[in-house]
């Protein structure tokens, strides 16, 4: 993997949870942002949006099932500004609601 996108990838890993700039990023790995995205996504098979999205509700999906967190507590934390918002990505994703999916306890036995 080209050292540009590793270094991208451990920056998210930092900063997943704060809004992310492509223009910061860009700059810090010495690239325009066009040529980044593209790279990125070449490389990774994803773009740094997408990535970033799938970390946050991982994370969120974790939290679901080993907290009592409210669900609104959760998408802060993972960083989506809006409830509702990250009602919908998660439910896109998952295919249920976060209350839905905590009742159902998934991810417990992996």
């Amino acid at each position: 993997m080209d050292r540009r996108v590793r270094n991208v990838v451990q920056l998210l890993e930092e900063c997943w949870r704060t809004p992310v700039r492509i223009d910061q990023l860009a700059r810090q790995v010495g690239l325009g942002v066009s040529r980044l995205e593209h790279l990125f996504k070449e490389e990774a098979c994803i773009s740094i949006r997408e990535m970033i999205h799938e970390r946050r509700l991982a994370e969120a999906a974790q939290l679901l099932v080993s907290t009592e967190e409210r669900v609104s507590v959760i998408s802060f934390h993972v960083g989506f500004q809006h409830v509702s918002n990250f009602n919908h990505a998660f439910k896109k994703r998952y295919g249920v609601s976060p209350r839905e999916y905590r009742e159902a306890g998934n991810g417990k036995d992996e």
